[in-house]
């Protein structure tokens, strides 16, 4: 599989949607990175899922068990199901924002997602020790999610790994304000009485999570040549018993070459 997608110059920009990896004889609830990788396997390495596995050349997409997910989003009327997703950016380019947020709803066929937490973390180290500049970036980001926010196509937006002054910038600019902020207890092992305290006055639900900065660094990228410009994980939750009906990833990649003049690395 992937020769095809390196051979073919109509994939030098390219989607791999691992279909619903809850279905996989893996062990779920691992860490994210190797979590991803087994199912960027499973769509583009394992002979047996090869026949699930759609490649489309015009978008340049490739695709598994696009059916079995299709199956356990529509098993429950959507008014009983909660989509939630996570989407990690490393570059500051809003055309990623876009291509991520449209390609989500696409594959999952559906008109909105019910939460959407951004976790941005510049591959530039200067940005990311400069407060000012990284809430200036994520200012930009966050013009993009508030679009699809706006259109009702994300009911609501959370953001993830933000100190209380970080956060306080960015929900006071905002036109949408974050109803969830993540913190990554592995850096934080103690959740700081201020944050807490702001986000309870702010109505901001505070959540915790143990995702690394960067997702997939490209040089654990299975796909020879190419870089990874954004991941996305999304869950579909069964409203009534809490019970999780799917699980799957989405990532954009682009060669080496191809990279996108909008991202900022």
């Amino acid at each position: 599989m992937i020769p095809a997608i390196t051979s073919n110059d109509k994939f030098h920009n390219v989607i791999i949607s691992t279909g619903n990896i809850l279905n996989m004889n893996n062990q779920l609830g691992g860490k994210s990175t190797e979590e991803v990788l087994h199912g960027l396997r499973l769509t583009l390495q394992c002979q047996k899922a090869a026949a699930e596995v759609e490649l489309i050349e015009a978008d340049g997409r490739v695709l598994r068990a696009t059916e079995e997910l299709k199956q356990k989003l529509t098993e429950n009327d959507r008014s009983e199901i909660s989509i939630g997703a996570k989407l990690f950016l490393n570059k500051n380019s809003s055309v990623y924002i876009e291509q991520a947020i449209s390609t989500l709803l696409q594959v999952l066929k559906v008109e909105h997602v019910d939460n959407l937490v951004l976790a941005y973390h510049a591959k530039n180290e200067s940005v990311q020790k400069n407060s000012n500049e990284k809430v200036y970036q994520l200012r930009q980001l966050w013009a993009s999610l508030e679009k699809f926010a706006q259109q009702k196509q994300i009911i609501q937006l959370g953001v993830a790994d933000l100190d209380i002054e970080e956060l306080g910038q960015l929900n006071a600019s905002a036109i949408v304000h974050p109803t969830i902020a993540q913190i990554n207890l592995e850096s934080c092992c103690v959740v700081p009485p201020a944050l807490k305290d702001y986000c309870t006055k702010h109505d901001i639900q505070l959540l915790t999570h143990s995702d690394p900065e960067v997702l997939l660094p490209d040089d654990q990228f299975i796909v020879p040549d190419y870089q990874v410009d954004w991941a996305l994980r999304y869950q579909v939750h069964v409203r009534c018993r809490g019970v999780i009906t799917a699980k799957g990833y989405i990532l954009g990649a682009s060669k080496h070459d191809q990279t996108n003049k909008s991202a900022v690395v």
